[in-house]
């Protein structure tokens, strides 16, 4: 019998993928009941495909080679497969041996039909993660030399591959250890997959409406008069196999049985059918042909949410919804959508996750006159996401700014990483109430503005998408109403603008106040006209002819116009109701503009020892000894000030000579640990006769039991503590904040998510209330703010790369003039956690160690059943 252990089949390496053009394909294990799956790709391959794969023509599989194609360890051998519905359309391969572990030849086969689509560098991209996983470093592939497609799959990865040539083939070696490279071009190809994907579902060449009813008060019907009312420039097709059965029209249009049936392919099908008809529809979508789905129908069922999702993009159609109100292309003529109005096409994009809160988008989009570029509804949100639209309107040459309702933020790694890419080209507004302080973090260094309200959010994409952005906090309040200018200029102040007031003569012409405005330009960065509603105009025709002539201004200018209902433009100016509405729409744009100007930062790339760091906590859980958590840090370059415990007083002392004077002396248990209030130290100790002394004075106080350290004295300087996290939804993220009572009082601790930059860092060090503490307050010396933000990095970095660190705090850290002095440390390890954003491509993972039969694409009944059993 075999005395290998059993094949585990390892789920996590299952995703669903999204490729070059859009469509998606699910990646997963090789399974030994593949074999029927395999013979069938086989016969759709091209003799050329078959020849590059095997340096030689073969014309069918034998069962040897099915056998050993099928049945691998995973570990020494290992495969994964691409899947297109229940069709196999590409396999890869790894082959190592016991006597070199490490590196592994590698192989790709992919069926004609589907090359060109992004399959291979997909394929490639997995199988060097699960290849990684089983601790394989370096890859090596032998190419024909006339298969240059193979070749740039390899070359274009983003590794560093060595070539050498051989009687007309190529060997091409690589590392497989991923690099800032090789993750940059995966994040490329991620975001063309993805913006691909969403712009073949926002403009379709031909749209099926299922479930088109004949009532005008059905939802299929209505979305259908909408799609003809909106202008939509293609064919247009009510399925209903009533009135197609009884020959009839919807809406005066020919109606079809089902989408199988429509005279051409449809691109994009609205899905208004009630709940237990959705699985059927879906999969009768699939086999037609649709790119994509906007569901309607609420299910109210998460499991029948995720079954019809994994339908659906195993047959390569992405999904907006279920529960969705719909999409709008104001530009397109597209509104396939519940709502019968459908805005003027312009430069906002518009996303919202809650049904209610995407009306009042529309709604107030159209009180307004505000033109939209697309509208998305998500609704549950089971597959399109915020994310995917931000991965298109990054270069949508429709779209100059964002307005996002989001409920959650999905996978906040990814969402901070996007947002802050995007933002530096157009401005990213998100409405998100009850934010929590974390919620906030990431929206600040992502770039984002985050407002309460829709009408907030469109105060702001009106003055960010008719002005340019401010260069500093200046403002110059301008008008003729003594109290509506101090008003405003209060506002302003509060908000903490640099305010000047320009108050002019009551009655003053257009020519006054536009001199005025031009005049306070050259002091300030934006300027407020603050105006009184006047008959015929909505502000009066002195004020709009004074505004008017002011747009040639070359800083941002608002008006405030008092007695007006609605905010919208005058003359070119954004108008708002209220001094406030102004003054948070400026606050909120200062904001972003001094982020956008801010460097973007790097990510320290210096020489660690994150294999070893990740060994020191391999299968621990709970809180590491003292010895290991300093180990660990020394794999980042940290290190942290010895702490020798000692039993009696002479031991304290040659501990005290062996370190060098000063000392301290300190109880080392839970009650004293970080609470100088209970005075369980001395400090400054300079002899032994010192510490003699404290040894009784401390012994005397706290028993017999406490146990006591002598550590050596760190330069004066100032207390501060330094954490990182593992968190539930934001993965890893690191915290700063002064030590004290005080500032744990007043909560006064900054966070990020990571990755960190060097300008991140920066940042967090001054973001706190107490961080003038650190710069010289007062007259005190400043400490080495470089020296802190470089611990800052080391930790960000170690919590990135080592996700058994479920909790880490360095304790007090002392910052003096010259260095800083780690004093404590404590770190909790336990199991790793998946990260998001982390890691191939993907836009699914499993929750589950080991997937059911509805998981595994393209198999059968017996395939759960081998999992399930452990494969032989």
């Amino acid at each position: 019998m075999s005395t290998e252990p059993p094949v585990v089949y390892p789920a996590e390496w299952e995703a669903d993928v999204i490729l070059s053009d859009g469509g998606t394909a699910h990646i997963r294990p090789i399974l030994p009941t593949d074999g029927p799956l395999l013979r069938t790709f086989w016969t759709r391959l091209s003799t050329q495909s078959i020849y590059f794969r095997f340096f030689a023509v073969r014309r069918a599989l034998s069962d040897a080679d099915i056998h050993r194609m099928t049945t691998v360890d995973q570990r020494l051998r290992g495969a994964i497969v691409a899947m297109i519905g229940d069709d196999l359309v590409a396999v890869s391969h790894w082959e190592s041996t016991a006597a070199r572990p490490t590196e592994a030849e590698v192989a790709f086969l992919v069926e004609d039909a589907q090359q060109g689509r992004g399959l291979g560098s997909v394929l490639l991209e997995h199988l060097a993660a699960a290849a990684w996983d089983r601790g394989i470093r370096r890859f090596d592939a032998d190419v024909l030399g006339e298969n240059q497609q193979m070749i740039r799959v390899f070359l274009d990865a983003g590794y560093t591959v060595s070539r050498t040539w051989d009687s007309g083939a190529v060997r091409l070696s690589f590392e497989i250890t991923p690099t800032q490279k090789s993750v940059g071009v995966m994040r490329a190809r991620e975001h063309h997959a993805e913006a691909a994907s969403i712009g073949r579902l926002l403009h379709p060449r031909a749209i099926a409406v299922i479930g088109a009813g004949r009532s005008a008060a059905s939802v299929g019907n209505a979305v259908l008069r909408h799609l003809l009312a909106g202008g939509f420039d293609g064919p247009v097709y009510p399925v209903n196999p009533a009135a197609a059965a009884a020959g009839g029209a919807v809406a005066s249009i020919q109606a079809y049985a089902g989408i199988e049936d429509v005279p051409r392919p449809v691109d994009l099908a609205v899905v208004c059918v009630p709940p237990a008809q959705v699985p059927d529809v879906v999969a009768a979508c699939g086999r037609a042909g649709v790119w994509g789905l906007v569901v309607l129908t609420d299910q109210r069922d998460a499991a029948a949410d995720a079954a019809l999702v994994a339908e659906a993009r195993a047959d390569g159609m992405r999904v907006v919804g279920p529960a969705s109100m719909g999409i709008q292309n104001p530009a397109a003529g597209l509104n396939a959508s519940m709502v019968p109005r459908m805005p003027p096409a312009g430069r906002i994009g518009c996303y919202s996750q809650s049904g209610p809160f995407g009306g009042a988008i529309l709604a107030a989009a159209a009180a307004r006159g505000v033109g939209l570029s697309v509208f998305v509804s998500a609704g549950d949100r089971a597959d399109v996401s915020g994310n995917d639209l931000l991965q298109y309107w990054e270069e949508d040459p429709e779209t100059d700014a964002v307005i996002m309702h989001l409920e959650t933020f999905g996978n906040p790694r990814k969402f901070a990483r996007l947002a802050r890419r995007v933002g530096r080209r157009k401005p990213v507004i998100v409405v998100y109430s009850g934010r929590s302080t974390l919620d906030d973090a990431l929206l600040r260094q992502a770039g984002v503005i985050g407002v309460d309200q829709v009408s907030q959010a469109f105060d702001v994409a009106l003055l960010l998408t008719t002005q340019p952005l401010p260069a500093g906090g200046r403002v110059a309040v301008v008008g003729d109403s003594r109290a509506l200018v101090r008003l405003t200029a209060r506002a302003a102040d509060a908000a903490g603008l640099r305010v000047e007031e320009v108050l002019l003569p009551v009655g003053s012409s257009p020519g006054d106040l536009t001199r005025a405005l031009t005049s306070a330009a050259d002091r300030a960065d934006a300027l407020i006209a603050t105006l009184v509603r006047l008959p015929p105009s909505p502000a009066g025709p002195i004020a709009v002819d004074a505004v008017a002539a002011a747009a040639t201004i070359e800083i941002p200018v608002l008006a405030a116009v008092q007695g007006v209902e609605m905010p919208g433009e005058l003359a070119g100016i954004p108008a708002y109701s209220s001094p406030e509405a102004a003054v948070a729409a400026l606050r909120r744009v200062v904001g972003y503009a001094q982020w956008w100007a801010r460097p973007i930062g790097t990510v320290p790339t210096t020489t660690v020892r994150a294999d070893e760091a990740r060994s020191l906590v391999a299968g621990l859980t709970g809180r590491l000894p003292e010895d290991r958590a300093a180990a660990l840090l020394d794999c980042y370059g940290v290190t942290v000030e010895p702490a020798v415990l000692v039993t009696s007083p002479r031991r304290a002392v040659e501990a005290a000579g062996q370190r060098g004077y000063p000392v301290a002396l300190k109880a080392r248990s839970r009650p004293y640990r970080h609470r100088p209030d209970l005075r369980g130290q001395r400090l400054d100790l300079p002899d032994a006769a010192a510490v003699r002394a404290a040894w009784a004075s401390l012994r005397s106080q706290l028993g017999a039991e406490v146990p006591i350290v002598v550590q050596r004295m760190a330069p004066v300087g100032v207390s501060v503590v330094v954490g990182s996290e593992e968190h539930p939804r934001y993965g890893p993220l690191v915290s700063f904040g002064l030590s004290g009572p005080a500032t744990e009082l007043l909560e006064d601790r900054a966070h990020h998510i990571l990755p960190l930059t060097d300008v991140d860092a920066a940042r967090l060090v001054r973001s706190v209330r107490a961080a003038p503490l650190l710069l010289g307050y007062l007259g005190s010396t400043p400490v080495d703010i470089a020296a802190l933000e470089d611990l800052l990095l080391k930790i960000a970095r170690l919590a990135d790369d080592v996700p058994e660190v479920v909790h880490l705090t360095l304790d007090p850290v002392i910052v003096s003039t010259g260095r800083v002095t780690v004093l404590s440390v404590e770190i909790v390890a336990g199991p790793s956690a998946p990260r998001a954003d982390v890691g191939p491509r993907r836009f699914w993972t499993p929750n589950h160690p080991t997937p059911d039969g509805a998981t595994i694409r393209g198999g059968s009944a017996q395939h759960a059943h081998a999992v399930h059993n452990r494969l032989p």
